[in-house]
């Protein structure tokens, strides 16, 4: 068993543990099933309102992100998008359980029993910011049904006024289920991961997290995250200087025909950031594809028709091109989810004074279930 600090330094474990085959694989794997779901239902949404397969291709390639639809057209995005950030989110679970169990001492824990417990506690990950949710539209919904009384001559605008500092207060209250659901979306996860929690309980954690300790998950929030970013433009800046020498080798005997491959491959890709998407995440966005590909992935080059041993190659190349930018992706990833962990880990112990690297794995009825104990 790994012996934490019980600080801040636990964070940067991160970056070390995030660095494994096993985790990239898991993520990827996540990644992939993710948009195989969400490609589909964005290209539903756009057929839906009369674009072409052609028209949807030439404007967004794999990954349509919409900027305007008609409502049905978002309603069917949406339903993509909220399936992608399941997946990501089941995904996130499982690699946080490969990080519990490391820390506990276990560095071959199994990918598919990792997968096995998250897809097993796949209600509480969906069901916790679910929850949270639901409030935050009932409360919506009241204040609604308030208008409506509003409306009424005389009898509503005096009601409405007898009932101001109650509507505040209900506002007020859903600024702070906004906060819960945040975290609870960044950390139940790694919550459910290392305690086996239901809905109930993880809410609770994430309630007992923010109200117990707020400036130290705010402020370990900000570092796991930081080193996200950091680890996910270092491991792109490499992957380029990888990409780089190999542009640079492979055309001494190939001549023109490597760069028809690798410009096609190129075209295959394409991203578009809307109007909508929040600036930070814009200009991160804009950071790690110019270190993978630079501008080609945002204006990616024609297709140049050739024969069809370079059209084959030209697959293979493209297939490597996505599995670069989820490599990429994923690390960074990885990084958040293990240091969400490892945040977690340390706040557990703050506030409850509870080492959960010292639970017993058969506590967990799930995983018990899971994996019988071997009685040689």
């Amino acid at each position: 068993m790994i012996k934490l600090h019980n600080n801040y330094k636990d964070v940067f474990r991160a970056l070390r543990l995030g660095f494994s085959l096993k985790k990239l694989a898991m993520m990827i794997w996540g990644y992939i099933i993710a948009m195989i779901g969400y490609v589909f239902l964005s290209y539903i949404a756009y057929l839906s309102v009369g674009w072409t397969y052609a028209d949807i291709w030439g404007a967004y390639r794999l990954f349509p992100v919409p900027e305007t639809l008609p409502w049905f057209g978002w309603i069917i995005w949406l339903i993509g998008a909220i399936y992608a950030l399941i997946v990501l989110l089941i995904t996130g679970t499982a690699v946080s359980k490969v990080t519990f169990e490391q820390l506990k001492g276990d560095d071959f824990y199994q990918i598919s029993r990792a997968f096995k417990y998250a897809t097993t506690q796949a209600k509480s990950i969906i069901m916790s910011p679910m929850m949270v949710l639901l409030f935050i539209v009932s409360i919506v919904i009241a204040g609604l049904f308030l208008s409506l009384i509003g409306a009424i001559p005389y009898f509503g605008e005096i009601f409405t006024g007898l009932m101001i500092i109650p509507a505040f207060a209900a506002s007020l209250f859903i600024v702070y289920l906004i906060v819960i659901l945040f975290f609870t979306l960044l950390f139940a996860p790694a919550i459910i991961a290392t305690t086996g929690n239901d809905t109930f309980d993880t809410l609770f954690e994430v309630f007992s997290m923010i109200n117990d300790q707020p400036a130290r998950i705010i402020w370990y929030t900000i570092l796991a995250g930081f080193l996200a970013k950091a680890g996910t433009v270092l491991v792109g800046f490499f992957s380029r200087v990888a990409v780089n020498v190999g542009a640079n080798v492979l055309p001494v005997f190939m001549g023109g025909k490597f760069i028809d491959i690798l410009y096609n491959a190129a075209s295959t890709f394409k991203f578009t950031v809307p109007y909508w998407c929040p600036e930070p995440f814009a200009t991160f966005s804009d950071t790690i594809l110019n270190l993978i590909g630079g501008s080609t992935l945002f204006a990616p080059p024609s297709y140049v028709h050739v024969n069809i041993a370079i059209l084959i190659a030209t697959v293979l190349f493209a297939i490597a091109y996505y599995i670069l930018i989820l490599f990429v992706v994923s690390y960074g990833t990885i990084v958040w989810f293990t240091g969400a962990t490892c945040t977690y880990l340390v706040i557990a112990k703050k506030k409850d004074d509870k080492d959960l690297l010292e639970t017993k794995e058969e506590t967990f009825n799930t995983e018990t279930t899971l994996e019988p104990t071997s009685t040689q």
